[in-house]
């Protein structure tokens, strides 16, 4: 294992890039060279030489103003069943374009470039012609099975902590360094993730952090950005075929000199990094590791843990709790580390974080049982959010709402009634209102995973289950709510998550007020051991 204290691993300390502006450069992109598994279709050129991609939206160009009417140095962007053939090519003979690039042949005399897959090949005709912006900036990509978005979150915060302006993309929003942002689109890839990494650039930024999920790494959607850093939470998500994991693509967009930041208790993980030979920095609750760390106390809705690297050890508190929260601290301060942060500046970043939308958040309340919202939709995350609030729950019950979507298949939902059977000591199965017409087979799926089937509460109506499961805790419980909420884009789920917690607030609100003096006889809290 390498100690990231020694000499080998002392030169994964990065410099951060001098920044460019791209867009200031006219770069002419040679499309044989970018592309030599293309093929073309025209007698008279062996090559497509362009300045610029023409993308259609429907039937007309995305970018059509006046001042815009030849396509000389253009090639027209020919996506299947996304726009009307006929009418793109007309456009392109109409504005002169220089070519089309398509995956099919078209009945056009213009110059065409056939190549096996439009969205990788317009990819990487896009980085060369904007300037390789991910080259012109520390480019960090978080990965993994949970954690994904808080990782990339607390990653952001070490950098602008020291002082280096930085954009990110999650699912929560976005960054372009200097404007916040919750987009109605969602996640971005492809040519549409390059022209963000070029508005960063333009910025000012020296640093880009970008949340990758497994599916768009399996599919290549990130193939012509290289990654400086990667890091890896959760655990590695085996492929549901006999391909590649996301993890073993997205190491192949890592350079030469990059590092890949990984829990030491990710066997698969670990091994498929030895097997692609690259630098590696471990983190770990349990074992040994570059960084480490050891829960001492969970209480009040705030974690107090030991954090340790190299021989130093400090004491850290946090409103992130669980496990998981901590897991993705322990990435952020092996990430910190390697940009030469103090341990004890990272601790107190850490401090300064207090709560995510939809992440393990708390809704707390002094006279009704307190409430925490998490948006984990598989069983691997949901297992994690109902583990870290049995752990933080102190002496009271667990309530576990549970909201079924459309994205759960039968077999993942009886793994979660089995999970929620397990940790939980309350269950109550609701849906989205969008969702109620199935409710009644869907319910009995979670109800498969479960031996004592009475003990659970169907209820189709997501705040009436919500009001009955807040109305009949006390308040010394701990209701997890585990919401599922859209993740198609960050303003509608930030939207819904507002309105949740809203709700729950409401619901606290209505609960009886309960004299102390009037109340039962107070509980001892064992301190020490005689």
């Amino acid at each position: 294992m390498r100690q990231l204290k020694s000499t080998e691993a002392q030169t994964t300390s990065f410099e951060l890039r001098g920044f460019g502006h791209p867009s200031g450069k006219q770069t002419v992109a040679a499309l044989g060279q970018i592309l030599p598994e293309a093929r073309f279709f025209d007698d008279s050129v062996d090559d497509i030489r362009a300045t610029r991609l023409v993308e259609f939206q429907g039937d007309a160009p995305e970018s059509d103003s006046s001042d815009d009417q030849t396509w000389s140095d253009a090639v027209v962007v020919y996506r299947i069943g996304q726009c009307e053939p006929v009418q793109l090519i007309a456009e392109a003979m109409a504005r002169g374009a220089a070519g089309i690039l398509t995956e099919q042949l078209l009945p056009c005399p213009l110059p065409q470039c056939i190549v096996p897959d439009v969205e990788h090949a317009a990819a990487r005709i896009e980085a060369t012609l904007i300037g390789r912006p991910d080259r012109q900036m520390l480019t960090v990509g978080v990965l993994g099975s949970t954690g994904k978005t808080t990782a990339s979150l607390l990653v952001a915060a070490v950098l602008r902590d020291a002082q280096i302006r930085t954009a990110y993309q999650t699912d929560l929003g976005e960054s372009d360094g200097v404007l916040q942002t919750t987009p109605e689109h969602g996640p971005q890839s492809g040519t549409d993730s390059l022209r963000w990494l070029a508005e960063a650039v333009d910025a000012g930024c020296q640093a880009a952090v970008i949340e990758l999920t497994d599916a768009d790494l399996r599919h290549g959607r990130h193939d012509a950005i290289e990654f400086d850093v990667l890091i890896a939470t959760g655990r590695t998500i085996a492929g549901h075929d006999f391909g590649p994991t996301g993890l073993n693509c997205a190491l192949e967009r890592l350079t030469p000199e990059g590092v890949l930041i990984i829990s030491a208790d990710d066997q698969v993980g670990m091994r498929s990094a030895r097997d692609a030979g690259v630098r590696m920095v471990t983190y770990s609750l349990r074992g040994a590791a570059d960084v480490t760390a050891k829960i001492i106390d969970q209480t009040d809705g705030v974690t107090t843990s030991l954090v340790n690297y190299d021989d130093t050890t400090i004491a850290m508190e946090t409103m992130l709790n669980g496990g998981g929260m901590l897991a993705d601290q322990l990435a952020s301060v092996a990430f910190g580390l390697l940009i030469d942060r103090p341990l004890h500046r990272l601790v107190e970043t850490m401090h300064t974080m207090r709560t995510f939308p939809g992440r393990m958040q708390q809704v707390a309340c002094e006279h009704a049982a307190n409430a925490v919202i998490d948006v984990a939709g598989s069983p691997t995350a949901i297992a994690s959010a109902i583990r870290a609030a049995r752990a933080s729950k102190g002496q009271g019950k667990l309530w576990c709402v549970f909201s079924i979507r459309e994205t759960h298949s039968s077999e993942d939902l009886a793994e979660v009634g089995h999970l929620i059977e397990r940790f939980g000591d309350q269950a109550v199965i609701t849906t989205s209102k969008d969702q109620k017409r199935s409710f009644l087979k869907r319910s009995h799926d979670v109800l498969d995973g479960v031996t004592q089937c009475a003990a659970f509460r169907l209820v189709a109506d997501s705040d009436r289950a919500l009001q009955w499961a807040i109305g009949e805790a006390n308040a010394d419980d701990t209701v997890l709510v585990l919401c599922g909420a859209s993740r198609g884009n960050a303003r509608t789920e930030r939207l819904e998550l507002e309105s949740l917690a809203g709700n729950i607030r409401k619901q606290q609100d209505r609960q009886p007020k309960i004299d102390p003096a009037c109340g039962s006889r107070p509980r001892l809290r064992v301190v020490g051991v005689r």
